[in-house]
């Protein structure tokens, strides 16, 4: 009897179960994409493109250099955004834990003993040990399923929220480490140039001692050295923040002995097609992150409906009482209850009413959520898709315009030198050259920034190789 007694409450228990099994909510239809069939590179009418998974691309194999892919590699092991992203996941986690244990009965072991009794009489004992159930809601509407399978859905939005930020930070840091690229890049160029004027400076003032060149000259020389020594001091500043940004994503601010990185010229990523189905957009961490909220929300709308119909809860205990605790556990010490109760709503002040339309309205912001992101997302692919070709034809102009400007620099050097022109021509010459090579670094990264916007808009940046995800996002 002692061991039989326990089984006989899990027993009832476990029958009690598949009574709940009932669900209110609406049939869930996945709302249609608001956007074309297809993402090309030339128009959004066009057939729809190949299938291409950027998630199954590792960032690894997307970035060639080794400095920005042990960088990235950093920042996902420091970064405090993916750090409190991982946090808020477990939170969801335990929040769904907690409402599906509502979903199953709780059985508590309960003892005690009672003694009372009086200076005239006798004292009297009493003791009793009990497996108790409290009160179970029969779920014969699904109200408690429904909650269950909203927290679900809200713990698997966190899921897909911190592959969003996982992602978003790969791009961010590629991003900053061009900036800082860019910027020491710039610094290099405008110390080139520094030197160069200061060379021409010298030389205008052997000219001018000699007569050959005019103290205007001269202080136009004076000027341009004193130009590129501002330009200096502007690039060491732009070197030292760009630098600050990209440790700050780092998640750390120690300096480390990083491989050499590859000049903006030489930098490469592997090839993403130009033509692709919008269909991929649906795998992409954040829209997926909206239907599982939208999801969350047609469930909360069960869980709305079934408030309006009777809730059944069920209390019993199967123990023993007796007067002498060696007598405890026979079997004519045993007792039992069973106390079933009944709720029907009949006047809430229109409560219920409120929050079926409560849930309601928000399935329907939830879907117009879901239709925002997917647009979002087309027009953030769209958008580096269809300026790839520009960045092209823009990058070979440019080349073509410091190749011209390179020219008439040398042009002007030799004019001023046979007295043809003044040092004036030299000047602006030179100007031209130097903002050229600066416009060219500028093009250059902003074209490296596009395939990287395009990586990170069809869902790259979460596996680190290809055909895998990080630890405990696998799919």
């Amino acid at each position: 009897m002692q061991t039989r007694t326990p089984r006989k409450i899990v027993g009832l228990a476990l029958l009690l179960l598949p009574l709940a099994s009932c669900s209110l909510a609406p049939q869930y239809d996945r709302p249609e994409a608001p956007v074309p069939a297809a993402l090309t590179e030339t128009e959004l009418q066009a057939p729809a493109g190949e299938a291409f998974d950027a998630q199954g691309l590792g960032w690894r194999e997307f970035f060639k250099d080794e400095q920005l892919k042990e960088l990235i590699a950093l920042s996902l092991e420091n970064n405090r955004d993916v750090k409190l992203a991982a946090l808020s996941v477990a939170e969801a986690q335990a929040r769904y834990g907690v409402q599906s244990a509502e979903r199953l009965p709780q059985l508590t072991a309960e003892g005690g003993a009672d003694m009372s009794g009086g200076f005239r009489r006798s004292t009297e004992k009493s003791y009793d040990f009990a497996v108790a159930m409290p009160a179970f809601e029969l779920d014969f509407f699904g109200r408690l399923k429904n909650m269950s399978e909203s927290a679900l859905e809200q713990y698997l939005a966190s899921r897909e929220a911190e592959k969003t930020v996982r992602l978003t930070l790969v791009s961010q840091v590629a991003q900053g480490w061009l900036e800082e690229r860019l910027a020491r890049e710039q610094l290099q160029l405008a110390r080139q140039s520094l030197e160069s004027w200061q060379t021409s400076y010298a030389f205008i003032e052997g000219r001018a001692s000699s007569g050959q060149s005019s103290p205007l000259d001269l202080e136009q020389a004076r000027g341009m050295v004193e130009f590129a020594s501002a330009a200096v001091a502007q690039r060491q500043r732009e070197v030292t923040r760009a630098a600050n940004a990209l440790y700050l994503l780092l998640g750390s601010f120690e300096k480390r002995e990083l491989p050499t990185a590859a000049s903006l010229a030489e930098q490469n990523f592997a090839e993403l097609p130009d033509n692709l189905s919008s269909t991929v957009l649906l795998s992409r961490p954040d829209v997926m992150e909206a239907e599982h909220m939208l999801l969350a929300a047609n469930a909360d709308i069960g869980a709305a409906r079934a408030a309006f119909f009777p809730s059944i809860s069920l209390t019993g205990n199967l123990g023993y009482m007796s007067d002498d605790v060696t007598t405890l556990f026979s079997g004519t010490t045993s007792v039992w209850s069973f106390l079933p109760s009944l709720s029907l709503p009949i006047f809430a002040a229109g409560r219920n009413k409120a929050n079926l339309e409560l849930a309601e309205i928000r399935k329907e912001s939830s879907v117009l959520q879901y239709e925002k992101t997917i647009q979002t997302a087309f027009r953030e692919v769209a958008d580096a898709l269809m300026t790839r070709a520009s960045f092209n034809d823009q990058l070979a102009a440019q080349k073509k315009y410091l190749a011209a400007q390179r020219l008439v620099l040398a042009l002007a050097t030799q004019r001023y030198v046979n007295g043809v022109t003044s040092y004036l021509d030299v000047l602006d010459a030179q100007r031209n050259v130097f903002q050229a090579e600066q416009d060219l670094l500028d093009i250059r990264r902003e074209q490296l920034v596009n395939e990287i916007n395009l990586y990170s808009a069809l869902g790259g940046g979460l596996a680190e190789t290809s055909a895998s995800l990080p630890g405990g996002l696998s799919e």
